[in-house]
C-alpha cells in the first residue's frame, strides 16, 4: 500500500490531509504551488470490499489507518452462472486500470456533476487522478447529523445520472449516498463513476444499493429508488444482499424457482408501512424502480418533478 504522508508533494501538489477512502483507493487534499486546494485519488495495491477485515478500528474520524462510519466501501462481485455472485480482490493493475477509465470519464463530464479532473499524476509508476477540491458534505454525513435531506437533490442527482449515461457511459455503477456530495451552494456532485472493466463476468459496485449486480442504466435507477426508500423510513428494504439468483445463468427448471424467490426479494415492507407521514406515492415510485424494466431515470425524474410541482 503506497504510504502517503502530510507534507508530501506529489508533482506540484503537497498533501495537506486525508478526504477518505473506499476498498480500492485512498483520497487526500492537496493544493499546488499556487496555494489551489485538489484533491488527489490512488489506488491501492489490492481492492474489494471483502478485503476490509484489514482494518482493525472503526474511527470517529476519516484517517487512511481505519475506516469511519461515514464510509461503505465497494466490492468487486464476481459472477459465478452457477453458484451465484462471491466477493473478489482486484489487483493493483486491475485498480489502475479503473483509475484511468475514471479519468476519462471525468475528462468527458467537464465538472457537469462529476468532479473536473485537473491532470494525472503518477507515484511509483502508478496513476494518481488530480480532481477539484468540492466544499460540502456527503449525503450520507447529512443523514447522520440529520441535517435535513431536500428532495430536489433526488431530481438534480437524476439529472446528472443521465448526463452521464448521454456521454455514452451505461451507467455510473455505484450510486450510494456516500457518494453524492451536497455543495455549500446546494449543488449535486457525485463522486467514483464506476466504469466497466473487460470482464462480463465482473461487477464493481456496493450490492446494499445495487441488489441484482446490474452494470446498465437500471442499476442507477435502483440505486436512486433505494436511497429514497432509506431517506424516508430510515432503513434499506432488503436485509440480504445481493439477490441470491443474481449473475446466475436460468435454465428452465429453475425458471418457477427464481421467479418465486425474485417475488419474496421484492416483498419489502413499502415506505409508507414503516413512515405513515411518507406520501403515498413513493410507495409506487420505489416499487417500480426496482421491479419495472421499462421504468427508467427520465421517468423516476418526472415522478419526482410532479410530485414537487403539486
Amino acid at each position: 500500500m503506497l504510504q502517503i504522508l502530510t507534507g508530501q508533494t506529489i508533482g506540484r501538489f503537497e498533501i495537506t490531509g486525508f478526504l477518505g477512502r473506499g476498498a480500492f483507493a485512498q483520497v487526500f487534499e492537496a493544493v499546488d504551488d499556487q496555494g489551489n486546494r485538489v484533491a488527489l485519488k490512488m489506488g491501492d495495491d489490492s481492492g474489494g470490499g471483502c478485503t476490509l477485515r484489514r482494518f482493525r478500528e472503526i474511527t470517529a474520524e476519516r484517517r487512511p489507518s481505519g475506516i469511519s462510519p461515514d464510509e461503505t466501501p465497494a466490492e468487486a462481485m464476481f459472477l459465478d452462472p452457477v453458484d451465484g455472485a462471491r466477493a473478489e480482490v482486484l489487483d493493483a493493475s486491475e485498480v489502475d486500470d479503473q483509475l484511468w477509465r475514471e479519468a476519462k470519464l471525468l475528462e468527458q463530464a467537464d465538472g457537469k456533476g462529476l468532479p473536473k479532473l485537473v491532470g494525472v499524476e503518477r507515484v511509483a509508476g502508478r496513476p494518481v487522478l488530480v480532481m477539484e477540491a468540492i466544499e460540502g458534505s456527503t449525503l450520507r454525513q447529512r443523514i447522520r447529523s440529520l441535517e435535513g435531506v431536500k428532495l430536489t437533490w433526488m431530481v438534480e442527482l437524476a439529472y446528472v445520472l443521465e448526463r452521464i449515461q448521454a456521454l455514452g457511459w451505461p451507467c455510473h455503477g455505484d450510486v450510494k449516498p456516500e457518494n453524492v456530495i451536497i455543495g455549500k451552494d446546494g449543488k449535486v456532485t457525485l463522486l467514483d463513476p464506476v466504469p466497466l472493466l473487460h470482464r462480463p463476468d465482473l461487477v464493481v459496485t456496493t450490492p446494499w444499493y445495487n441488489p441484482f449486480l446490474r452494470r446498465d442504466a437500471q442499476a442507477d435507477v435502483h440505486a436512486v429508488a433505494i436511497m429514497l426508500y432509506e431517506l424516508l423510513t430510515g432503513a434499506l428494504p432488503f436485509e440480504q444482499v445481493p439477490f441470491r439468483y443474481a449473475g446466475c445463468a436460468q435454465s428452465a427448471a429453475e425458471a418457477e424457482e427464481q421467479d418465486l424467490l425474485l417475488s419474496l426479494y421484492l416483498s419489502f415492507p413499502k415506505p409508507r408501512e414503516l413512515n405513515s407521514r411518507c406520501p403515498v406515492e413513493f410507495d409506487r415510485v420505489v416499487y417500480r424502480a426496482l421491479a419495472d424494466e421499462s421504468y427508467g431515470l427520465s421517468e423516476l425524474r418526472l415522478d419526482l418533478e410532479d410530485f414537487l410541482l403539486k
